[in-house]
């Protein structure tokens, strides 16, 4: 479109696309690239579809006049004729603003402390209604028989709880965690319902060890059959975590950088040890079949891909200044993005084969958004071995512009004519050319252009200085003399409290060389000035017993 577009999304099922511009939303199918509807509604900033596509949801900003109420500014329209169905009132847009079941037979919205479910041809009042006193989010699972899991944020004493009830029976929840350091949650829902994941986070860690708070990690059954937290082996933030989508069993980047991957089955229980490196993202195929391990933010951008299969890496692909990572619907391509306005340079698409060859590198003034066209991943069946790379495809490299020869110049001084190196380069500089009429100043040279004139005066006042000084001296009467040399050993004490401390002290270096010992001999590499101290261990034993000796009432 001519104008500004504002948000564009697909359907889950790639069936439609829509976008938004500042006066009217259109929606297109996506195979004939025909405009199905149009919605006449101005100001729209995010469009989103159900599960299926037969519903499209937008939203503006919010704003409440003083004088009356807010308008609605989230609204469902019918995606094939654009006829409105209903519209609420919401601040803040995101992925867990409205949740919609697979099937579509409700759409779900948590107001003033209670989930509330609305059949989508009845929106004006839910058909279902799940109070949980404090509650402050929650999370429609996927799969045929949908679950909702609701979260309570602690309160003094009072843990944190997650309550699983089943769509449309809430008088009994199916299952129950309760956890304390949470006051926030992230759900992860395997593809199918049965299991959850939910990450817990703090704002601030209390122990001091992190900045950016504290996090855990809780798998739960949908059944209430089994339940527990996630046991991981180093300390630190988690990163991410994603289900396999064929299997029950799923990946946890954690710890501090660099974070270390590993894989969990369905009881929790780790599986596969993916190694440590600076990563921060895991995304698997369609398919299940490979893994990827990305450093994507303010890391370098490397990228592990990991062949579920054979429990082996794959290859390391570079995707530096991406922002952006993921895969194509049938499982054998990877595509990274740098987007605006995260990094204004260097935007662009670079797709790669899972076998690491790249297969397209788009470069683009400013990139805002990109995503795949959704498919099904039975369209694409899986191979046995994984496919080679497609013959034909060259991909040229970026065109890199050769930097200018000579010194770094800054923008203000580039459009000036460069100075030779006879120019003043400080104020000090200046000052002195100023003096001696110009030119470069060498250390321990004659300044250019000083006459003898001015040589002789500079020679005479620096002899005065020097009388002066050395008369100063003699008048005060003192020598200098010189500083006395370091103690090589301690004074040796006078009395018994002295030999006390002594020992004592004596005793704290004693425990330090054993520990040093002690690594030594479990086969650990030491420094050389820890040697030196293990070697020294029998003569300050001889120092302990001497003063034992010498002063043989006091007690240690």
């Amino acid at each position: 479109p001519a104008s500004e577009v504002r948000a564009l999304k697909y359907s889950p099922n790639g069936k439609y696309l829509a976008w938004a511009i500042a006066s009217e939303v259109r929606v297109m199918d996506a195979q004939t690239q025909a405009v199905v509807a149009t919605i006449a509604r101005a100001g729209v900033l995010d469009v989103r579809f159900s599960p299926k596509g037969t519903y499209v949801v937008t939203w503006e900003r919010f704003s409440k006049p003083a004088d009356s109420e807010a308008s609605p500014n989230l609204s469902i329209w019918d995606a094939k004729t654009g006829a409105l169905c209903g519209a609420f009132v919401h601040k803040s847009f995101g992925e867990d603003a409205i949740q919609w079941t697979d099937d579509e037979k409700y759409c779900a919205k948590l107001v003033a402390g209670e989930v509330r479910f609305y059949a989508p041809e009845a929106l004006d009042q839910p058909a279902l209604v799940l109070r949980v006193d404090g509650m402050s989010s929650f999370s429609v699972s996927p799969g045929r028989s949908p679950s909702v899991a609701v979260f309570v944020p602690e309160r003094g004493s009072k843990p944190a709880l997650v309550r699983m009830y089943t769509v449309g029976s809430f008088t009994r929840p199916t299952a129950n965690k309760t956890f304390f350091k949470a006051e926030n949650v992230e759900f992860y829902w395997h593809r199918l319902g049965t299991n959850l994941l939910v990450l817990t986070q703090t704002d601030v860690d209390n122990s001091g060890r992190s900045y950016y708070g504290e996090s855990s990690l809780y798998f739960m059954a949908a059944a209430g059959n089994f339940d527990c937290r996630v046991v991981l082996d180093r300390e630190g933030p988690i990163h991410d975590v994603a289900w396999n989508p064929d299997e029950k069993e799923f990946a946890v980047v954690y710890g501090y950088m660099p974070a270390k991957a590993a894989l969990f089955n369905h009881r929790a229980e780790p599986v596969l040890d993916l190694g440590t490196a600076p990563r921060n993202l895991v995304r698997f195929n369609p398919h299940g079949r490979v893994l990827a391990l990305a450093g994507l933010g303010n890391l370098a951008g490397a990228i592990d891909l990991w062949d579920r299969k054979s429990k082996s890496k794959i290859c390391t692909i570079d995707a530096h200044g991406a922002s952006l990572c993921a895969w194509a619907p049938d499982g054998r391509y990877l595509m990274a993005a740098t987007l605006s306005p995260r990094l204004r340079v260097d935007n662009g698409i670079r797709i790669w084969h899972y076998t690491g060859a790249m297969v397209l590198r788009q470069p683009i003034d400013e990139l805002f958004h990109v995503e795949w066209r959704p498919a099904p991943a039975a369209q694409f069946p899986q191979r046995a071995s994984l496919s080679p790379v497609p013959q034909g495809i060259t991909v040229s490299s970026p065109a890199v512009s050769a930097k200018p020869a000579g010194a770094y110049r800054p923008p203000h001084a580039r459009t000036r004519p460069a100075a030779d190196s006879s120019s003043p380069r400080s104020l000090s500089d200046m000052a002195e050319r100023k003096v001696f009429g110009g030119g470069r100043i060498v250390p321990g040279a004659a300044p250019v252009g000083a006459s003898p004139d001015m040589l002789a005066k500079a020679a005479e006042k620096k002899r005065t200085r020097n009388r002066k000084k050395a008369k100063d001296v003699a008048s005060s009467g003192e020598a200098s003399v010189p500083a006395p040399a370091a103690a090589v050993a301690l004074a040796e004490p006078e009395n018994e409290v002295e030999a006390l401390k002594r020992v004592r002290q004596l005793k704290k270096k004693v425990t330090q060389i054993n520990a040093l010992a002690a690594r030594r001999d479990a086969g650990e590499a030491l420094e050389a000035n820890q040697l030196s101290k293990i070697e020294s261990r029998s003569q300050i034993n001889a120092e302990i017993a001497d003063l034992l000796t010498k002063f043989s009432s006091i007690s240690t």
